[in-house]
């Protein structure tokens, strides 16, 4: 019994001794991918651009949020006799990041000369005996503006790759002058005065990304009206500006598919509201400035001295009107019919034209010969109702009516800000759209279709003034729903709410006008109310709700964030 008991631990000696010892442990890159934003689609266009290169194994891939000035470093154990690539990109407001590569003695390694908010380094350390790696640092520094970076480490053997030429082509926002911006925000300032309207500071202006977001937080007063709008230079092709208040709920919008979004709020309390700016399409400059006015009844309707001097802005209006129907005529609209190409108009001064309506429904647009001026549209029937009008304070303007005979109608011309011309012209709409409520809804729904929106559900109701129609919804984890509302020629008002199954407000869209759109976005399965009601006037209200998964329409905050900003 002793003799087996004995040689049990001699084996298990010889076992115990033919155990290899564990390797060290390997410094890498922490493993915090994050959401699949943006930044991470950009990022990942370069990642596929490294593998194409032949830039060896992706071995890393991490996330980090850096402020301005302030550096993020990781340890990181690099293999000699490899060649390891670090590479990464900033979002958010970034606009100048730094990489920096330190040994384990602190010397410098490598460094970044890329320009702009991307980086990379490339090292390869030297084979030595008995060394599988070396220790370093990597540090990640935001020289200008703060938000997320990520970095990818590669990994390849050395005269492996075909170079970094081009590689943060398309990718990286252009480092263009503010110049063309600073002059379109002159001309809009310029005409803005003329209303009344004073900037509350100075414009904020930034490089931005496709895909980026500038957000700004700017106290308003109640009693007083309020200007946002959003100007771009070249390479932007499409920018969507937003105004939350103080709650995180959105109370104006302009989506439209342009570069110069402009929006009006006369808030009901003073409050601090954030303005967000989104890149939907292109990159470059951007600029963004807040105008404040008196109230709505106090407007200034004519034009006020001003000695700013602005740049020369005139253009030919008619082909400047081509441009703007353009997306019309895409969807199915006729080519445009010519009323005037260079009628002269002086501020204050009211022109008059008429236009043919019908069989059907046409839409009137209007165009200025300078963005300084402010153009405004009235349209009336033989018998001098207003049918519709456009006063928003911009270069153009347009209208809308529906006749089932041909009907001889009037629109009124109106400008104000500085002497110029204007071109008018009358777009039929296509022959599937039949009513005034049908060609409001295609045109305030055109930028949620064009962002993969398709229709789900649709309601009709005829309400009186200040009657209210509601309905019950669900968005499901991951979809975002857009719900718009346009009523008929009786209409004058139309305000639209979404709420939750407490009453509390999610989203809204208050403003004078006879057609308002909302829209939500859900990670969690969310019922919701939405809740209808004519301000003024009453008759025929149609109701949209759209739907599309939310990778396609990022969703508004639900809370201003905390990102700090000049006041």
């Amino acid at each position: 019994m002793r003799s087996a008991l004995a040689l049990l631990l001699v084996l298990a000696g010889c076992g115990a001794g033919d155990v290899a010892p564990s390797e060290p442990a390997v410094s890498r890159l922490p493993d915090e991918v994050g959401p699949l934003d943006g930044l991470n689609r950009r990022h990942a266009q370069l990642r596929r651009r490294m593998h194409q290169r032949g830039y060896g194994e992706e071995v890393g891939l991490s996330r980090a949020f850096v402020l301005e000035d302030r550096g993020v470093a990781w340890p990181l154990d690099l293999a000699v006799g490899e060649c390891a690539t670090l590479l990464a990109l900033g979002g958010g407001a970034i606009r100048d990041l730094s990489l920096t590569l330190y040994d384990g003695d602190g010397a410098v390694a490598a460094t970044d000369t890329v320009e702009g908010e991307g980086g990379l380094v490339h090292v390869c350390p030297q084979a030595e005996p008995a060394v599988g790696y070396r220790p370093y640092y990597l540090e990640l520094r935001a020289r200008e503006g703060l938000g997320a970076v990520m970095v990818a480490h590669f990994r390849s053997s050395p005269g492996e790759g075909e170079g970094f030429d081009g590689l943060f082509e398309g990718v990286l926002a252009p480092r263009v002058p503010f110049r063309e911006v600073e002059e379109h925000l002159a001309r809009s300032r310029t005409a803005l005065r003329a209303r009344g309207f004073e900037p509350l500071g100075p414009p904020h202006l930034e490089h931005v990304a496709e895909g980026a977001t500038v957000r700004q937080r700017v106290p308003l007063e109640a009693g007083r009206c309020y200007v946002v709008t959003g100007r771009s230079g070249a390479g932007l092709r499409d920018i969507d500006l937003f105004l939350f208040d103080a709650a995180g709920v959105e109370v104006a919008r302009d989506l439209g598919a342009d570069v110069e979004p402009s929006l009006e709020h006369c808030p009901d309390e003073s409050a601090r509201y954030l303005v967000e700016l989104r890149i939907f399409e292109g990159a470059g400059a951007v600029g963004l400035m807040v105008l404040g006015g008196p109230g709505g009844e106090e407007l200034v309707e004519q034009p006020a001295e001003t000695d700013e001097p602005g740049p020369d802005t005139h253009h030919d209006p008619g082909p400047a009107l081509g441009l703007l129907v353009a997306p019309l005529v895409e969807r199915g609209f006729d080519a445009p019919v010519f009323v005037s190409r260079d009628a002269a108009i002086v501020p204050g001064e009211v022109r008059t034209h008429d236009v043919v309506v019908g069989p059907g429904c046409a839409v009137v647009a209007g165009t200025a010969s300078d963005e300084a001026m402010d153009l405004d549209l009235y349209l009336a029937d033989p018998d001098g109702h207003e049918v519709d009008r456009d006063t928003a304070v911009h270069s153009t303007a347009r209208v809308r009516a529906c006749r089932e005979a041909a009907t001889v109608m009037r629109v009124a011309v109106k400008a104000y800000g500085r002497d110029g011309a204007y071109a008018l012209a009358v777009l039929r709409a296509p022959s599937e759209i039949t009513d005034l409520r049908a060609l409001r809804l295609e045109e305030v729904t055109a930028a949620y279709r064009l962002r993969g929106y398709e229709s789900r559900r649709r309601w009709t109701a005829s309400l009186e003034e200040r009657e209210r129609f509601r309905r019950e919804i669900v968005v499901e984890p991951g979809r975002c729903v857009a719900v718009a509302a346009a009523g008929d020629e009786g209409a004058r008002d139309v305000d639209l709410f979404l709420r939750d199954l407490e009453d509390e407000l999610s989203a809204s869209d208050s403003g004078n006008a006879p057609y308002a759109t909302v829209s939500r976005c859900a990670e969690s399965r969310q019922p919701l109310v939405i809740d209808l009601v004519i301000e003024r006037g009453s008759g025929d209200i149609e109701l949209l709700v759209l739907e599309a998964p939310a990778a396609e329409s990022p969703p508004p905050p639900t809370e201003p964030p905390a990102v700090p900003t000049e006041e």
